[in-house]
């Protein structure tokens, strides 16, 4: 699955390029997008499974900046760890197809309530089988 989207001009820093902070919220941005189009929006997940998805690591490697204006592409790919762990990898580019950063975020399930971690639910498992690149 991709996203993508334009950069605004509120994301720039002095020198007019993308403040390294953005590109973690970028990757939020295209796992709930992910989510959502795989049929378990977080306000599923939450308001009717009663779970958190909670973020447990996050690694970005720079490569090349972003601009005001630039449209860039999310490439996504969903892998479980084990039963409880789960991660996700990405792959951000520009328009030109220019690798501009990776990185990885890792997660688990807590249950709403008291935040004790479960096991990947069956849902989220069947979805992570199907985006399985093979």
């Amino acid at each position: 699955m991709i996203y993508s989207r334009k950069v605004f001009f509120y994301e720039t820093d002095a020198q007019g390029i993308v403040h390294h902070s953005n590109y973690p919220r970028y990757f939020e941005e295209a796992r709930g997008y992910f989510l959502e189009k795989n049929g378990l929006p977080y306000e599923k997940v939450r308001d009717e499974l009663k779970l958190d998805v909670v973020l447990l690591e996050l690694i970005v490697k720079y490569k090349k900046f972003l601009k005001f204006g630039d449209i860039f592409y999310i490439k996504m790919y969903p892998k479980v760890l084990n039963k409880y762990f789960f991660k996700f990898e990405y792959i951000l580019t520009n328009q030109n197809n220019n690798i501009i950063c990776t990185g990885e975020t890792k997660h688990c399930f807590v249950k709403k309530e008291n935040k004790k971690m479960l096991s990947i639910p069956k849902e989220f498992l069947r979805i992570i089988e199907q985006n399985t690149i093979r």
